[in-house]
């Protein structure tokens, strides 16, 4: 199979036959996601961190240099208001100092006079991410929030070295979990999925055939927004 001609929707980047636009809910979290995009990434049409900027507004894009700090990074770092987490696996024994565990607090986020938690991604494939987590040095004073995910990770747009390397949506989604908010979790986990399917069938040169579960819950999502 090849790669889908990706130039039809301006929108969802795939293919006219292919256009998810009517499946995107536009997920509102008491958290935000910072994507640090390895440069690469941009031209890979299998790349999944778009999609959390898809369905979160408040989602901060950023591209990541070996030389400097991304324009507008060094800013959102100093922001007094919100609790960085760089989300990475803890398998460094000279980072574990760095690890700390993510609370809930009782009141949620966004009361009283705790920070609103902003979790930064490394968007990239495992071998890049692992890179630019020794090379960025101006992450280096923020704590390290390390999943530890049970699933099996649905990507199978590339291939994975292991089953349990989650791409960087599925990451959102664990966090969005971790957080409390399963309805995001599963809105966002049903774009992810509803992509896939897309992007899978445009390579065979077709649309989607047969409605998915996850197609009709975003899409009756949808209807009781516009209504």
């Amino acid at each position: 199979m090849t790669e889908p001609n990706t130039h039809g929707c301006q929108n969802c980047r795939l293919p006219d036959i292919a256009c998810i636009c009517q499946y995107t809910p536009k997920i509102t979290a008491g958290v935000e996601f910072c994507l640090l995009t390895h440069e690469t990434e941009y031209r890979k049409p299998t790349n999944t961190g778009r999609l959390i900027a898809d369905c979160l507004e408040s989602t901060k894009l950023y591209t990541w240099s070996r030389t400097e700090i991304a324009a507008g990074l060094k800013q959102e770092l100093a922001n007094p208001d919100v609790q960085h987490w760089l989300v990475f696996p803890a398998g460094d024994a000279g980072q574990q100092h760095r690890v700390k565990p993510f609370e809930i607090p009782s009141s949620g986020f966004g009361h009283g006079k705790e920070k609103r938690p902003v979790f930064i991604l490394l968007d990239a494939t495992w071998q890049q991410a692992a890179k630019m987590f020794r090379k960025s040095p101006y992450l280096n004073a923020l704590p390290i929030l390390s999943l530890n995910p049970k699933r099996i990770s649905h990507y199978h747009l590339r291939r994975a070295s292991d089953p349990h390397h989650l791409c960087t949506v599925e990451v959102a989604v664990e966090l969005l979990n971790l957080v409390g908010d399963k309805r995001s979790a599963q809105q966002l986990d049903d774009y992810f999925h509803v992509f896939s399917q897309h992007y899978l069938a445009a390579r065979s040169g077709h649309g989607v055939k047969t409605e998915s579960e996850q197609m009709r819950r975003l899409k009756k999502e949808h209807h009781h927004e516009v209504n």
